[in-house]
């Protein structure tokens, strides 16, 4: 029986970042599962399975309000040579069968309260618009139910339209996130210890993730500062990447702390779940997320979270397995919130115990497998 030629866009397919995850991670396990025959549309990409054809993707990178419209011109052209039966975009396009959304676009310029309405803005909403009220669309793959509720307050005609809008959350890999045994545990403190100088002792929290302000770095570090003046000699790893890193130090001696007090550990790829074995808390104080995948990762863990009310990852989030911080600027709530953690080994233990029951729910397994009833779904409407 002939395969279903299945296109999937992501346009860094397999590298770090929350969609790429997303993308590479579901996409791999339709690939091996064999039902579909899986292209992937990409500028960069890193196969893992060999079972994948991979088309590249040029666009034009500036001026950068054209990016969108160049992006869906050269995916409109290798769907015309490629004839796929559906094509499931992971990137903004004007035109896809099946999309998976995130938030608006016109949404974070305004929780950056930014007044007017950028050029860029203004392109991406009008393709996003094309994309989201077109009559090829038939599935929006919502990566939370808030992502749903952004939609439908942006775009409330979808009501009335053939449109079925689902929530997939995204997926954690039950085989590298898993609690630590004592030993593994003991082997990642010593570690940190002598990589950073730090006693095997000394509280870590783990901070995850690029742009560090829009993460909630500088809240982060203000709740440390209030710590180590409780003589709580907590640390702080920092992975991911910002473009102002030489800001972040002369923040830190600002505030009175150690440049030693923070690990910078750049993007980490292979072997970061050991990071997190070796931590006593998740901190994730963004100002506005789409998700926040790295909960997944540390609630399998059996790591407690530490997490700003606005990311979406709480409507996951079990009860007593952290702490919800609703202003993402409140150093003082987090402070308290990292003192009980630190203090309490009880808690963080009876968490580990159920980390792998919490977890289970949200497997790469399970998001690839409501993925793929969403497209065989879409394939028997197009074929009615």
């Amino acid at each position: 029986m002939k395969r279903s030629r299945i296109a999937v866009v992501s346009l860094f397919y397999g590298e770090s970042g929350g969609a790429e995850l997303f993308a590479s991670e579901v996409t791999d396990r339709l690939a091996e599962s064999g039902e579909f025959d899986v292209h992937v549309l990409a500028h960069r990409w890193k196969d893992r399975t060999g079972k994948i054809a991979f088309h590249r993707i040029d666009f034009r990178k500036w001026p950068r309000s054209l990016q969108k419209f160049s992006l869906s011109l050269s995916v409109r052209k290798v769907a015309a040579v490629e004839g796929f039966d559906l094509v499931h975009t992971q990137e903004l396009l004007d035109a896809a069968d099946v999309v998976t959304f995130g938030a608006p676009v016109a949404l974070w310029p305004k929780v950056q309260g930014k007044r007017g309405v950028q050029l860029r803005t203004e392109v991406d909403r009008r393709i996003e618009r094309r994309l989201l009220l077109s009559n090829r669309l038939q599935c929006i793959l919502a990566n939370s139910n808030q992502s749903a509720r952004w939609l439908m307050a942006e775009y409330p005609e979808l009501a009335g339209r053939p449109v079925e809008v689902e929530t997939v959350y995204p997926g954690v890999d039950l085989q590298r996130f898993t609690p630590p045994s004592p030993n593994e545990r003991g082997a990642g403190r010593a570690e940190l210890a002598d990589r950073f100088g730090w006693n095997v002792s000394d509280p870590v929290g783990l901070f995850v993730g690029n742009y560090w302000d829009h993460k909630g770095l500088g809240t982060a570090l203000r709740a440390i500062r209030i710590l180590r003046g409780k003589s709580c000699p907590v640390r702080l790893l920092v992975m991911g990447n910002d473009r102002e890193r030489a800001r972040w130090l002369s923040v830190i001696v600002g505030l009175g702390l150690a440049v030693t007090d923070v690990a910078f550990l750049g993007e980490v790829a292979e072997g970061r779940e050991a990071y997190f074995k070796a931590s006593d808390f998740l901190v994730l104080l963004s100002r506005f997320e789409s998700f926040g995948t790295v909960v997944l990762e540390a609630l399998a863990s059996g790591l407690p979270v530490i997490l700003s009310g606005r990311v979406p990852a709480r409507e996951i989030l079990p009860q007593d397995a952290g702490s919800l911080i609703e202003d993402p600027m409140d150093f003082l709530g987090a402070s308290e919130a990292m003192e009980e953690w630190i203090r309490n080994p009880a808690a963080r233990e009876k968490l580990a115990s159920q980390a792998a029951q919490v977890a289970r729910a949200y497997s790469w397994e399970a998001a690839a497998e409501k993925t793929a009833a969403v497209y065989r779904d879409c394939l028997a409407r197009k074929g009615e």
